[in-house]
């Protein structure tokens, strides 16, 4: 496949690009003052020296009462030699850098903030989605007050271009500060601010008139769009339409196009969405007006971007996540490199999992993400070759059988299963999951090209140790499903999802699941969508699949609710099991499920570490990593992974 296309160069106003590849705005977290610290800029040069052409630093706040967390600030010209810092460093390597203006409008809270959120009107998203949001409820500004916001956002525009970054992009989306004025949903003032389209768009007009007087008519400022908010009576397609064509007659150099509004509706989609998901909002866009349009949202893959430029649904491609798992994609895809790419699979868990006790940047495929500053991530020669023995392929085991290889060792990985993946490979067997399996594979090709010598179908014996003899072992064997003490469970009253995910238990037509974590929820989803079930999802907390990040779990549970035959029983005690049915406690009264055909246990796992006790009885030198320290999501196996891979016969 020709990818000539994506390397040819394209102008912004008068910025000219030199490919088609602009790193999407995000916010990662890697500040607690608002300031803008070493972490961030090592991390967006290393994103900078890969080959991408711009790169768009999200979600510079322009006001405190504006923050979410997490955020640079560019509210006062304190923040100037900062963020100078940021914009030398990437224009080391011939790559352009835009700040994206933003202000979280409603969608913040005091405990973040340390105000209250403000709002064109009130508006409460909780009646518009499944998800609660974690928003106070605003203050509605006064008109006054909406004056001195637009001064707020002109002067963080002087400040962008005094502090030398090349361009300046308005958030204008996802239900934010300005695009809250301009939707018919969120905005019901009766003042010069709200009323017909016009009045509705004159915040962001006098914010580009306001600026214009402090920077001058030829710097760039482009807008980020929502294409459709996908809500009744907000933005819509046709309406975005109108927005983009007044916002080009405003002078503004280009658009980006997104989609959705918080909380959680496809403003960074997941593993539920298709790859390029919003280009045909793009592409909406795009036939409208005459300025470049960037297209947003998992355009991922080399052949969805060659397909995004050469059937015109955009001119520029937004990859943000792409950029996250492997900062070199540009380069890599340039040089035919495309093997050596690591894919992003749009888990979320790294990257934008607002559950996670660390909210910075990282990726579940490359450990080295958010860490660019930190030594102990450097990859560096082993100082003597070691033959080191990895016992378990699942994520945890390749990724240290990678490093360890990278580093010079003589690597041998071994799993008693006839196919490398581990546990990672059955959650990519339910509906919209099958990415995980992609991670699989990429592990598995990256340790195949460092000629890790790999045995499958082969459990390590005490016999096995004493034969190969290796000079140190990394015990990735895993984890094993928990059976809790219920009466009915040791007679066999239950199969384990793990049989049910493999296909070696068969499952009837009416099913009790005990467990509705993601695992047990997402088997659920699995089983309904087969065939004409009846599923009943128990758990003992007062939600389901409280374990997944909040943009994958709105989309399940909103599957869920175009189920009617799977049954959600939240705040239930399981105390006892038969083949045909299961007792619950919930609310101080027993309730039975009866008339089953088959229950599925998916409390969670255990640690194996089966074979530690032979290791330190020969007192060969060993690590644990992965779920045998403990079960744990899939990131955190691959980061121990790599610790172990790196540390083992220091």
């Amino acid at each position: 496949m020709n990818y000539t296309p994506l390397f040819q160069p394209i102008s912004v106003g008068p910025l000219r690009l030199k490919n088609r590849f602009v790193m999407a705005p995000m916010s990662v977290h890697m500040t607690e003052d608002g300031s803008v610290s070493d972490a961030e800029i090592a991390y967006t040069e290393r994103r900078a020296r890969g080959g991408v052409s711009m790169i768009i630093v999200g979600s510079l706040c322009i006001w405190p009462d504006g923050n979410f967390g997490g955020q640079i600030f560019i509210h006062d010209d304190a923040c100037i030699p900062g963020l100078r810092r940021l914009t030398e460093a990437v224009h080391r390597h011939d790559c352009l850098i835009a700040a994206q203006l933003h202000h979280a409008g409603r969608e913040t809270n005091a405990r973040t903030s340390g105000f209250q959120p403000v709002a064109p009107s009130y508006f409460e998203p909780e009646t518009h989605s499944v998800f609660k949001a974690e928003y106070d409820a605003p203050r509605v500004l006064e008109t006054r007050e909406v004056e001195q916001y637009v001064e707020y956002y002109a002067q963080a525009v002087r400040r962008a271009k005094e502090a030398g970054f090349d361009a300046c992009e308005l958030h204008c989306a996802h239900g934010y500060l300005i695009c809250a004025f301009m939707s018919p949903l969120t905005n019901q003032r009766s003042d010069r601010y709200g009323g017909g389209f016009h009045a509705r768009m004159r915040f962001v007009t006098e914010i580009i008139g306001r600026a214009r007087q402090l920077v001058g008519e030829d710097y760039p400022i482009t807008c980020r769009i929502v294409g459709d908010e996908l809500r009744e009576g907000g933005i819509d397609m046709e309406l975005s339409v109108r927005i983009a064509r007044y916002l080009e007659s405003l002078g503004v150099a280009a658009l980006s196009v997104s989609a959705g509004m918080y909380p959680y509706v496809r403003t960074v989609s997941n593993m539920y969405h298709k790859h390029g998901v919003n280009l045909y909002l793009a592409e909406n866009v795009r036939e409208a007006v005459r300025i470049p349009v960037m297209a947003a949202g998992q355009i991922d893959r080399p052949e969805i971007q060659l397909h995004a430029l050469e059937t015109g649904k955009a001119d520029i491609l937004c990859i943000g996540r792409t950029l996250i798992a492997d900062p070199d994609y540009p380069d890599k895809l340039r040089e035919g490199r495309l093997d050596d790419i690591i894919h992003c699979i749009a888990c979320n868990k790294g990257c934008h999992d607002r559950s996670a006790e660390d909210r910075q940047v990282k990726c579940a495929l490359n450990v080295r993400t958010g860490r660019e500053t930190l030594d102990a991530f450097a990859i560096r020669p082993a100082r003597e070759a070691r033959r080191i023995m990895v016992i378990g392929g699942g994520p945890s085991g390749m990724e240290a059988a990678r490093v360890a290889a990278l580093r010079g060792h003589r690597v041998e990985l071994w799993d008693d299963r006839p196919r490398l993946g581990g546990r990672l490979r059955l959650a990519a067997v339910p509906p919209h999951k099958a990415r995980y399996g992609e991670a699989c594979d990429y592990l598995e090709r990256e340790i195949r090209k460092l000629g890790v010598d790999i045995h499958l179908n082969a459990a390590v014996t005490e016999a096995e140790l004493d034969g190969r003899k290796p000079d140190a072992v990394i015990l990735a064997t895993g984890s094993v499903p928990f059976v809790p003490p219920i009466q009915g469970l040791s007679g066999g009253g239950a199969v384990l999802v793990d049989d049910v995910l493999e296909g070696r238990a068969p499952v009837g037509r009416r099913v009790g699941i005990i467990g509705g974590g993601a695992i047990g929820a997402e088997t659920a989803h699995l089983l309904v969508e087969e065939e004409d079930r009846e599923v009943y999802l128990i758990e003992m907390r007062d939600g389901i699949a409280v374990d997944l990040p909040q943009d994958a779990r709105i989309c399940l549970l909103h599957a869920f609710g175009q189920t009617p035959s799977l049954h959600q029983i939240t705040n239930a005690k399981v105390t006892a099991v038969t083949p045909e049915s299961i007792t619950l406690e919930r609310q101080g009264q027993t309730e039975v499920v009866d008339r089953l055909d088959t229950i599925i246990l998916a409390v969670g796992a255990r640690a194996n570490q089966g074979l530690r006790p032979a290791l330190e009885a020969r007192g060969i030198p060993f690590l644990v990593s992965g779920d045998a320290t403990g079960p744990k999501d899939y990131v955190k196996a691959i980061y121990e992974g790599f610790v172990a891979g790196n540390t083992i016969a220091e």
